[in-house]
């Protein structure tokens, strides 16, 4: 979109320089017929000035058309390269989405016996928790990011529901996949359907991932941008990390 603008930009300062110099030449054509006679030139010395002064200035015009041509086709070659990056984007993103949701359907908490998107937010619940209490008995700033971040790492990895399964660490490697193509080829409504479609506990997990273990940047881009800023309070370990996250 940027590149884009950057051409409209030139062809408008283009189109301006060029009705100027048109501008120039039809005055240079216009002088003898406003300049009283006893200025006026010769024919074939006015001739010869005309030829001098508003060939060259005609030549300039168009290669600025001939220029304004080349930008043209260029934007139609980039908006060409680009829908095609979206649409090789968004099919990789559907087939990204149908394996999550295999994998989703089958992810099972023996801790209550949960399954799927509940398993997720049963095991996020007991994260949250843990990491609290870790808080109080360990005395650390739960709002300071390095403080809290080795009992969160603990919590996440340790537990049942990834130890032996590795459910968590799945779920992690096919989520940020998502978010990457979502990102690369600017599929907004891609974005807002994953968003609709994860669940509140699946959102915690992923936003305190990407922003504090694995500090991915496209994942923090999209966490400052807004993406996920619906997750209610009860999700985040302390209401201060939403000033950290979002």
């Amino acid at each position: 979109m940027k590149k884009v603008d950057q051409f409209t930009d030139q062809e408008k300062v283009l189109k301006s320089v060029s009705w100027i110099l048109i501008g120039l030449v039809i005055s240079i054509f216009l002088v003898p017929l406003y300049l009283p006679e006893r200025f006026c030139y010769a024919s074939l010395d006015y001739a010869v000035f005309v030829g001098g002064l508003a060939g060259p200035l005609a030549s300039l015009v168009g290669f600025i058309y001939v220029y304004l041509t080349f930008l043209g086709q260029q934007r139609q070659l980039d908006e060409q390269r680009e829908r095609l990056d979206r649409d090789e984007a968004s099919k990789e993103f559907s087939e990204y989405l149908n394996l999550w949701n295999e994998f989703r359907s089958k992810v099972f908490y023996n801790w209550d016996k949960q399954t799927g998107s509940k398993a997720f937010d049963s095991f996020w619940g007991n994260v949250k928790g843990s990491v609290q209490s870790n808080s109080a008995t360990e005395k650390f700033d739960i709002d300071d990011p390095k403080a809290f971040l080795h009992s969160l790492k603990h919590h996440l990895t340790k537990s049942s529901f990834n130890k032996g399964s590795g459910q968590y660490e799945d779920f992690i490697r096919m989520i940020y996949p998502l978010l990457e193509i979502a990102e690369r080829g600017k599929l907004d409504n891609k974005l807002k359907y994953l968003e609709n479609l994860l669940s509140d506990g699946e959102k915690a997990i992923l936003v305190y991932s990407a922003t504090f273990l694995d500090q991915k940047d496209f994942g923090i881009k999209l966490f400052k941008s807004g993406f996920f800023k619906s997750i209610p309070d009860d999700y985040l370990i302390s209401l201060g990390h939403r000033n950290l996250i979002f």
